[in-house]
């Protein structure tokens, strides 16, 4: 084997092990939390929840988030739902605190009313003349949690469960 050949692939190595150990450090650092969790939207089909993401980096590593995912979890902890997955992407600045977009989980009325107890349509018409959408989410009888899971560098991360219905 030539001289150079040896030498391109031991630089090669080094270079992916260095950016192996910048993202091990990454995921030993990184947290991700969620915030801004509200009704989006209500219609006929269902209803809309909203939820952002906000990943503090104190790392030196830059990378992009793509593919984030939001779980809806029951007090259980089964999975209720899942938004479906977008070819977004997102920047994550080193050393800083970022927000991921709003990320959007829809769900239908079969899966959320068993979840509010309400079994006829006079408690939907009362639960909305009461509090609005921001009723929607106090209105679930068993605490639900919101997780959120993202592809970062081939790794993945999921943020801790949080509760939405306090």
């Amino acid at each position: 084997m030539h001289t150079a050949v040896k030498i391109g692939l031991g630089v090669g190595a080094l270079v992916i092990a260095g950016r192996l150990l910048q993202l091990n450090k990454l995921a030993a650092n990184v947290s991700v939390s969620l915030s801004k969790v509200r009704v989006h939207k209500v219609n006929l089909s269902g209803v809309e929840i909203a939820a952002t993401a906000k990943v503090n980096n104190p790392s030196d590593v830059s990378v992009t988030i793509i593919n984030p995912v939001v779980r809806l979890w029951n007090n259980k902890g089964g999975m209720i739902a899942e938004s479906p997955s977008v070819s977004r992407s997102f920047p994550i600045a080193s050393n800083r605190q970022s927000e991921v977009g709003e990320i959007l989980l829809p769900l239908s009325w079969t899966t959320i009313l068993p979840l509010m107890g309400i079994k006829n349509i006079t408690s939907i018409i009362n639960l909305f003349s009461k509090g609005g959408t921001k009723g929607v989410l106090k209105s679930f009888t068993q605490p639900i949690a919101m997780s959120v899971i993202m592809q970062v560098e081939g790794m993945t991360i999921e943020t801790p469960k949080t509760i939405i219905n306090k």
